[in-house]
């Protein structure tokens, strides 16, 4: 496979992490509040070092407008990011690479308050593997272009995002999500004890995605239904919660989940035609 296409695929990944987050952060709300309303990481400084009182902070009009121009600030950052993903080349990543590193930080920290709301369950930060480790692949393979460190790198990507995943559908280890369960009911129509029957089958194939990827006889195949089910799991949010009758609204208020988890699907393609065309070229 050439460098220009497995850049492409790249790129658009990249793309669509920073535009769908982007689109979030600027239109939606995001959990910044769950480290800035912690009270007993925050109030002692605020008291010690601003000298401003709790209340006063969490109830204020002034405050919260402070919260949310940041993390309007912080979407235009991400519609920037990627816009420079698409257009980054060789010749420019010395200027470009400091700013799409800047914004793949942002992902990592978002990752990580996606885990402190969550009760600081390890599954949801590397749930978000692909998503943040796009931007870094992408430029490491700009700069660098080694194809076996770049394959592992997907592999890793590819492992973790599914095994977290399955580790929430299988509802042993963490309480199944609720959104699993609605997404699953929405769309099949099915009862919930169904739902949860699904899920754990879904589960048990998350797992051999996670093995088989590693596995040069099964690798490919692996990858292809890894690439049908990372696309299936982000349509889902816009069919799950799609309403006739507010057609643009739910269309609105889902799509940007949708955007940012694509390449759960587009990465594990690359990687099975980066493998398929190794062994066209070894035939």
């Amino acid at each position: 496979m050439s460098p220009k296409n497995i850049l492409f695929y790249l790129k658009l990944s990249a793309f669509f992490v920073f535009i769908g987050r982007a689109y979030q952060f600027i239109f939606w709300d995001v959990p910044f509040r769950t480290l800035l309303w912690d009270q007993n990481l925050l109030e002692p400084i605020l008291d010690v070092v601003f000298n401003i009182e709790w209340k006063e902070y969490v109830t204020s009009i002034t405050y919260d407008y402070y919260i949310q121009t940041a993390i309007r600030i912080n979407g235009f950052i991400y519609l920037i990011c990627a816009v420079l993903c698409l257009i980054v080349n060789r010749n420019s990543l010395r200027i470009i690479r400091s700013f799409i590193i800047f914004g793949g930080i942002l992902l990592v920290v978002l990752a990580l308050l996606q885990t402190k709301s969550k009760f600081y369950v390890f599954a949801m930060f590397f749930e978000h593997s692909i998503q943040f480790g796009t931007p870094f692949v992408l430029l490491a393979y700009l700069k660098h272009s080694k194809e076996l460190k770049f394959e592992l790198q997907l592999k890793f990507l590819i492992a973790l995002t599914f095994f977290c995943h399955g580790l929430y559908a299988l509802g042993m280890f963490f309480p199944i999500p609720a959104n699993f369960i609605t997404m699953t009911i929405n769309i099949l129509g099915v009862s919930e004890s169904t739902t949860k029957t699904l899920l754990f089958i879904a589960a048990i194939l998350d797992f051999i995605i996670v093995i088989g990827v590693f596995v040069p006889k099964i690798a490919k195949s692996v990858l292809l239904y890894a690439v049908f089910w990372g696309l299936i799991t982000a349509f889902a949010r816009i069919v799950s919660e799609f309403h006739y009758s507010i057609s643009l609204l739910s269309f609105h208020q889902t799509l940007y989940e949708t955007v940012f988890r694509l390449p759960h699907g587009i990465i594990p393609f690359l990687l099975y035609l980066i493998l398929r065309n190794k062994k066209i070229i070894n035939q």
